[in-house]
Order: C-alpha cells, then structure tokens, then sequence
C-alpha cells in the first residue's frame, strides 16, 4: 500500500509541475501577444482597412494595430540589428507589455512619438539608461524598399531619432531581439503608411479566442488573405514539446507502478498459499469458489484503492503547497518558486492507471491462484 501511495503521490506532483512550466513559458513567451491575432495569410502585411471590420463584431473587446520588421538601433556609439514592433496605444490592454516594463514609464511612449521601449538585453547591450529625465537620444534605421544597397549604401536607409524612454524584460531570447516604438513612428520608418503586420485582439467577455478563432462570418468578413492565430498557435511547437515530455513521464511512471502491482501479487499469493488449509475449510464448509476469489479480489482491489487515495491526497496537498508558499524556491531565476498546476484530468487519469493495473490486475490473479489451488 505505501509503494502505491507513494507513486500516485510522485505522479500527481511530477505532472502538476509540467503543467506549471507550460503556463509559466506561455506567460514567458506570450507577454508579447493577445489573445487572438489576425495575420496575413501569406506575406509580410495585411490592409489597414480591416480595423472597421475587426471592431465591428462583438466579439473583439478591443484591438492593437502592430507593424513589425527588422530595423537597425544605434545609441552610444554601438549598432545593433533587431526587431521593431510599432504599437499604438491600445497595445497595453490587448497584451501584458505593462506588467514587464522594469524602467520607465510605458505609456509615455504615446506622449511623445520618438520614445521607444528597449529589451533588457539590448538595454544592456548599449550601455544606455531609460529611467532618467532626459532619455538618451538613438536612432532607428531600415532599408529603404526598391534601393539596391550595393549602389545606394547609405542612402538605401532611412533612419529616424528616438529616445529611449522604457525598458522591458521578459526572457533573455526576447529581451536581447525586441524594441517597442509607437505604431507612426514605425509606419514612416517601414514605409507603411496603410498596412499593418497583424491585429492584435483581445476578445470580449462571454467568448473565447478558439471561438472566434472559428466563427465563419467573421472570417468571411477578413477575407482569404488573412487568418486567425491563437496566442497557443503562435507557440504550438513549445506546448507540444513541454505536453510530449509530460506524457513520456507520465507512462514511465506508470511502468514503476506496473511493477508495484506486482508487489501486492506477490503478497497476494503468498498469502493464499499460507491460507490453503483455511481454504479447504470454507470449501468444505460449503463456500463456494467465486464466493473465494471475491473476497481475495476485493483485499487486492482495497489495497490499490486506499493506496492511491492516500497518495492523491498527499499529491494534491503538496501541489496545493507549493503554489500558495512556495516551498521550492529557484534562486536566480524569472520566477521565485517552482511553478505548479493541478488538473483534475492528471488525478483522474492517475487514479484510473492505479486501480486498473493494480485493482484489476490483482483480481484477475486472485482467480487464476484460486482455481489452481
């Protein structure tokens, strides 16, 4: 009963931390991203006439026009490529960019339309500060479309003063490849005066972003030169990877509980064994044989179940734990503790795997010892 107890409670805890740290890369990875995107279908932009049909349905709350390119940053005597995302002031409310701002002020990069948010790796990079009253003043630059760069050199680029007014954090990959700049700024500096590279969309109480991801109206109204991406889409290949990892463990452990299983079979024949003579008894007494392999089933199937009780109930207290104190700290780390999530399908299913192998597996041996006794 303990080496099942203590392999439920291992499964329980090992998958609720799997669950933590797919939260915890998709909060990571999607501080950048709403709910719902539209995204042209093939290409780099879409027409910024569609606004008046994304805003229109009652399922969009609210929406961010986003302009996104390669552009060159040059601040304190060193250049850098990277990636630009112009954002108008809605971008706040669609995404969680406010919540990673660790220097600065977000909102002032509306209030002024050369403010720019620095990643804290390219922050870093160029040695500059964004908290101080006057912003250090840098420059954007990127080519200018239809110039040849081995003719032109440095007329081909079109390069435009910025100041840099914030600085965000969110992963060391995101940090070191983005900078914020507000959506006018970017549309002179790409030259797109009435394109966008997606609309970001957060959608509104009562639906959900695979529900509208799927309404055929409004994706008849967007046309067939856009589609509707899930913020899990945009990062499908890092939940599967995580979700592939935690099934592989989850059936490695259902090994280890195969042989716990065997243990009880063990212990369950050497106790019919040692009860033989007792067994000639209650046949003699006129007990039948099914009326036997019953109640040495049910011993088998009580082991299992209270087994698995007890670790579901340890499991789950110390999921629960773990979430509320944080008794697992990581030092150094993006988060303070070890992330965790308990779902009720990870206990079913753990349960499920307990009393099938064990409690099934038992009874069927129970009743094939019986008979050859």
């Amino acid at each position: 009963m303990f080496v099942i107890a203590a392999v439920t409670m291992a499964m329980i805890a090992i998958l609720s931390a799997f669950n933590g740290i797919e939260g915890l890369v998709q909060n990571l990875f999607g501080t950048l991203d709403a709910d719902l995107a539209v995204v042209p279908v093939s290409g780099e932009v879409i027409p910024n006439e569609l606004s008046a049909t994304i805003s229109a349905h009652p399922g969009v709350a609210i929406y961010s026009a986003v302009i996104e390119s390669e552009a060159i940053i040059r601040g304190n005597g060193i250049t850098q490529i990277c990636s630009v995302i112009g954002v108008d002031s809605n971008y706040g409310q669609v995404s969680k960019i406010e919540g990673a701002i660790v220097e600065g002020v977000w909102g002032k990069s509306f209030l002024n339309e050369q403010c720019i948010c620095l990643g804290y790796g390219i922050r870093s990079e160029i040695g500059v500060r964004s908290d101080s009253l006057e912003p250090p003043l840098m420059s954007l630059g990127a080519p200018i479309r239809g110039k040849r760069l081995s003719r032109n050199k440095e007329k081909a680029f079109r390069t435009l003063p910025a100041l840099a007014c914030g600085t965000f954090s969110i992963n060391a990959d995101l940090d070191t490849r983005y900078v914020l700049a507000p959506l006018q700024l970017t549309r002179e500096l790409f030259d797109r005066p009435d394109e966008v590279s997606r609309f970001e969309i957060r959608v509104a109480k009562g639906w959900t972003s695979e529900m509208l991801a799927t309404d055929k109206e409004f994706l008849e109204a967007l046309g067939p030169e856009v589609m509707l991406r899930t913020r899990a889409e945009k990062h499908k290949f890092i939940t599967q990877t995580n979700r592939a990892e935690k099934w592989a463990t989850f059936v490695i452990l259902s090994f280890i509980l195969v042989v716990a299983a065997f243990n009880i079979l063990a212990s369950l024949t050497m106790l019919l064994i040692d009860k033989r003579d007792d067994l000639e008894v209650f046949k003699a007494m006129g007990m039948r044989g099914r009326d036997l392999e019953r109640t040495f089933s049910i011993q088998g199937l009580a082991i299992n179940i209270i087994g698995g009780a007890i670790g579901a109930v340890i499991g789950i207290a110390l999921v629960i734990g773990q979430d509320s104190y944080g008794w697992l700290t990581l030092e150094g780390s993006v988060v303070p503790s070890y992330p965790v999530k308990l779902a009720l399908i990870d206990v079913v299913g753990t349960l499920a795997i307990v009393i099938g192998i064990g409690g099934l597996g038992s009874a069927a041996m129970v009743r094939f010892l019986i008979r050859r006794i």
